[in-house]
């Protein structure tokens, strides 16, 4: 017989192997097994292994019996076959379970070469299989790191809290790195040059210890290993602090480590992995610093002998994964940066309009800052109410936001109303109580004068007049006039303010807009217009019914020029809150008098807290101040009356949050 002596080594391929049990002496002889275990497991089972791959021969006794077998066939794998050894009598009833591709049969007698080539060909097969699901499971696991970057970056990106922001990323660096502690820094610079900047301390982690330390800012320079990663954009691994050079000048880039702050806080800082952080235009702007990288599966770092055992260096994986999430990180905190300077920008616009609306209407500053403290106050305590109607009910911090700025911007509709009418103090305009002060003082001028004709054309020709007539009958009428003329004018100043009209009140006016007087044209004119009597007529407050029909408008006013701004889908119901603030629960409101159903939570908060306010402020001029116990009282009386909503009333009253607004030093931003 011919051997392939460029595959095997020359054997006596006339030997027959009849059973299991001889297998072992068959190849223990076989160079070509030299470097394989072959071993008698037990009576008619033996396992060959190599290479980590395992084949188990089992003889026909063994397999053809189900209790036998099952210890040897129900786990077999990649790494280890069973081959059913028996001649074609035992092979015709052959199990029909065991007819799977992972289980082979060999048929015996057979020559030791047969033997040995098949045993072969099994193992190669096994190799394939072997390397096949090695490659598979390299596959599956960079699958599961790609899903977990891509769900790091999807978490990174929905944070838009810089602070947490900060706290995530070096949370998932140390995740994905293994890493005990690390500690996360910002760069700020005001120009081009990067060395002009300063690099910000913002927060730090450590499994192992608490540490609590507040922020600093040191300068971008290469006497730190931070600095040296942001001037050289640069990823720095260092496998142990304790084994540098005590000359920075032989260490990578300059590095040194100070062991004096190790000692003082109990840790041993060993692994380092320093990773910028980089804005889409490459820039950076912030830098990821991971301290000792930690075998899988260590628990803390409590010991010198913790960290000499379970801390090893982050190796090039670990580099690769944190610069991936570094690189994430950038662009995430770049846009939280940008949404945090929108937010900036558009709190400014907001703020600037609240200011707009004030220079507008003097008399009610600071009412809308006061309103929105009043509202996100008792939304937030609402929050913490878990009885009742609204036990169910969580502002979320989008919602809280959205009515803050719908109870700052609630009379911005003011903007579309007359600037006269808004500051209306008193039921005439000023130029019209000077025109009918003016208009007085002529009406007196005119009688005075007349009487002085009188007088004249007395000493003239005495016999043009009624016996009896004489000087003093002219001074005594003429006084009369006079005396009923401040009469009148009195009452009109009386009746200008925006007070409760005195019974009698409107005969009178209308007793004054009858009398009338000639001009000196020889015209008559009454003492004041149908325009005047009308605005002095007002039974209460200061505004006529077109007035206050202006006055209401602004609602209107202020949803049509809120729905102008793009909110976005967070703020949608910006307008909506803010255009229903003056609508009461029994449909008796404005602008729409819409019910009860239609009237969202936020509003009902946001009217409670304006109608508390406008009872309280002292900044009115055409009111003084209700106190305390009198708002709450009338309040009381809304709600009785089915006009407020009584479980937010009571809120208000339980938890008392208007304590900062009646503070004569309160600011806004401060109380927020």
């Amino acid at each position: 017989m011919t051997n392939n002596k460029a595959n095997f080594p020359a054997i006596d391929e006339i030997v027959v192997v009849a059973s299991v049990n001889e297998v072992a002496t068959a190849l223990g002889s076989d160079p070509y097994f030299s470097n394989f275990e072959i071993k008698q497991v037990e009576d008619k089972v033996v396992a060959i292994t190599y290479n980590g791959l395992t084949q188990i021969l089992l003889s026909a006794e063994i397999w053809s019996s189900f209790e036998d077998r099952m210890q040897w066939v129900q786990n077999t794998s990649a790494n280890t076959a069973v081959v059913c050894v028996g001649n074609e009598k035992d092979f015709k009833d052959f199990p029909p379970e065991l007819k799977r591709p992972d289980i082979q049969i060999l048929g015996f007698p057979c020559s030791r070469l047969t033997l040995r080539t098949a045993l072969q060909s099994l193992f190669n097969f096994q190799t394939l299989i072997s390397h096949s699901e090695a490659e598979t499971r390299e596959v599956d696991e960079a699958n599961q790191n790609v899903k977990y970057v891509m769900s790091i970056s999807r978490l990174l990106n929905g944070e838009r809290d810089i602070p947490k922001l900060l706290s995530l990323i070096l949370q998932k660096a140390r995740e994905i790195c293994n890493a005990d502690s690390g500690t996360i820094y910002t760069v700020h610079s005001q120009t081009d040059d990067i060395r002009d900047g300063q690099i910000k301390f913002r927060l730090t982690q450590n499994d192992s210890i608490v540490q609590n330390l507040s922020e600093f800012t040191m300068p971008v320079n290469e006497e730190s290993i931070v600095g040296n990663a942001i001037i050289h954009q640069a990823c720095i691994n260092i496998p142990d602090l304790y084994r540098l050079s005590p000359d920075p000048s032989e260490n990578p880039y300059g590095a040194r480590h100070d062991s004096s702050w190790d000692q003082r806080i109990g840790y041993a800082s060993h692994s380092m992995l320093t990773v910028p952080m980089y804005d889409i235009s490459r820039n950076v702007t912030g830098v990821i610093q991971l301290i000792n990288r930690k075998k899988s599966g260590s628990g803390k770092l409590i010991s010198p002998q913790c960290f000499d055992s379970k801390v090893i260096p982050f190796d090039e994986i670990d580099q690769e994964m944190a610069e991936i999430v570094a690189q994430q990180a950038g662009i995430a905190l770049e846009n939280a940066n940008f949404q945090e300077s929108i937010q900036t920008l558009f709190n400014g616009f907001v703020n600037a309009s609240v200011t707009a609306i004030e220079q507008r209407d003097p008399t009610t500053s600071g009412h809308s800052h006061r309103v929105a403290h009043l509202t996100v106050s008792m939304a937030k305590a609402l929050n913490e109410v878990h009885t009742g109607s609204y036990k169910d009910l969580v502002f979320n911090a989008d919602q809280i936001m959205e009515l803050e700025y719908a109870s700052l911007l609630h009379d911005f509709g003011k903007l579309g109303v007359r600037e006269a009418v808004l500051v209306k103090a008193k039921k005439l305009y000023p130029e019209q109580m000077e025109l009918v002060l003016t208009r007085f003082e002529l009406i007196r001028t005119l009688l005075e004068v007349e009487y002085l004709k009188r007088r004249l054309e007395y000493f003239e020709h005495p016999s043009n007049f009624p016996m009896g007539a004489t000087i003093e009958s002219f001074l005594y009428e003429r006084d009369q006039k006079l005396s009923e003329l401040d009469m009148f004018m009195d009452f009109v100043q009386k009746a200008n303010e925006p007070t409760v009209l005195e019974q009698g009140g409107f005969e009178k006016l209308k007793d004054i807009a009858n009398a009338a007087y000639t001009t000196l044209g020889g015209d008559t004119s009454s003492y004041i217009d149908a325009n005047e009597l009308k605005a002095l007529s007002v039974s209460r407050g200061s505004l006529t019914r077109e007035e206050f029909a202006e006055i209401q408008s602004h609602v209107t006013h202020t949803y049509e020029f809120l729905r102008q701004i793009p909110w976005g889908r967070k703020l949608a119901n910006v307008p909506q809150i803010a255009a229903k603030h003056h609508e009461k629960l029994d449909g008796s409101g404005y602008p729409t008098s819409a019910a009860a159903a239609e009237i969202p939570v936020q509003t009902r908060i946001m009217t409670i807290a304006d109608i508390f306010d406008a009872l309280t402020a002292s900044d009115r001029p055409y009111k003084k101040a209700v106190p305390v116990d009198r708002a709450l009282d009338i309040l009381n009386m809304e709600v009785k009356g089915g006009k407020l909503d009584k479980e937010l009333f009571q809120l208000l009253v339980d938890t008392k949050v208007y304590g900062a607004v009646l503070d004569p030093n309160f600011e806004y931003f401060k109380a927020v």
